[in-house]
């Protein structure tokens, strides 16, 4: 009975494992297959890297200017396997490579062809997958060289008219939208903090122009200043001219107008009566009152006070005598 038991058993496991074999193992194909794809799709990844990007411009020569600003790197999405994908992080991805010499490229697009990557990894990804460039030419033009003052000069001096610059112009070159809006170049100011009177001449540093603009020539110009004493002036109208010489003498016009220019101490203290045009005919040309009792000349007027110019309108009267 137990031996009996015991054929039935082996015979069953025999039929188990030989009965349809075909197909039992075809089923155990495709169970490992399976496995191994689960396993495979467990084992695969997306990881977005940055990826240097390196532009060929165009040589000086070719007076193309690109105004695009490119990102110095884009962003790419690898697909492929953790390990793979570590590994070409820890290598480093190869820089992708613009050629862009002709100057004409209106637009850069980014291809998976362009980039550099081991076996088993793909790119799903290209972050921006384009750009659109902008060009200008590169133009020069002269433009003038501008002075500034700054600082302050010692009590009771000024500076006297406009600084002198030279060269008086520089010449700058640069995309034509830049360079056709320049007005002048900006020289460093000129410190003139506790000056006297005196002429000073200093080379000073043109500044930096703007970016994408250069400056052909000398970076920096002499600059002149003239240092005088302050003054202030006066205006003293209708002043009545005396004749020197012969009382009887009249003059055509009989007054005159006088601005007095001088230090502002002297010419706050001036009183309309001390300042007093006058005319000699002693000393005026082709007089000579030896010989001529009676004439009329042009003379020039003047005004003697010290430490002052005066500036007289009319300058010279038509005296009678």
């Amino acid at each position: 009975m137990l031996e009996h038991s015991g054929s039935s058993v082996l015979r069953w496991l025999r039929e188990a494992f030989t009965d349809n074999i075909g197909l039992k193992a075809l089923s155990l194909a495709f169970a490992l297959g399976l496995f191994a794809y689960l396993h495979g799709q467990e084992d695969q990844q997306q990881r977005t890297v940055p990826v240097g990007v390196v532009l060929r411009l165009p040589p000086e020569s070719a007076k193309r200017e690109l105004m695009t600003q490119i990102p110095a790197s884009i962003h790419v999405t690898l697909r492929g396997s953790t390990r793979a994908i570590d590994n070409l992080i820890q290598t480093g991805i190869a820089p992708v490579e613009i050629d862009l010499r002709d100057g004409q490229n209106d637009s850069i697009a980014f291809e998976p062809s362009m980039f550099t990557l081991p076996p088993g990894i793909e790119i799903a990804i290209i972050d921006p997958p384009s750009i659109d460039l902008e060009w200008q030419d590169v133009v020069t033009r002269k433009i003038p060289i501008q002075a500034s003052i700054t600082g302050k000069t010692a009590e009771g001096f000024v500076v006297k008219g406009e600084p002198e610059v030279q060269p008086k112009s520089i010449t700058v070159r640069g995309p034509v939208s830049l360079v056709e809006v320049m007005q002048f170049a900006r020289l460093a100011a000129f410190d003139v903090s506790g000056l006297t009177k005196g002429t000073y001449r200093r080379r000073i540093a043109i500044d930096a122009p703007t970016n994408r603009v250069s400056y052909i020539g000398p970076q920096s110009a002499t600059v002149t200043v003239t240092i005088a004493r302050r003054v202030s002036e006066a205006k003293f109208a209708r002043r009545p001219v005396e004749v020197i010489g012969v009382p009887s003498a009249v003059t055509k016009p009989r007054s005159v107008d006088v601005t007095v220019v001088g230090p502002p101490e002297v010419v706050r203290a001036l009183r309309a009566e001390q300042v007093v045009p006058s005319v000699d005919l002693a000393k005026a040309k082709d007089v000579n009152l030896s010989k001529q009792k009676h004439g009329s000349a042009l003379v020039p007027v003047t005004v003697d006070i010290s430490n002052v110019h005066a500036e007289i309108q009319p300058p010279a009267v038509n005296v009678k005598w």
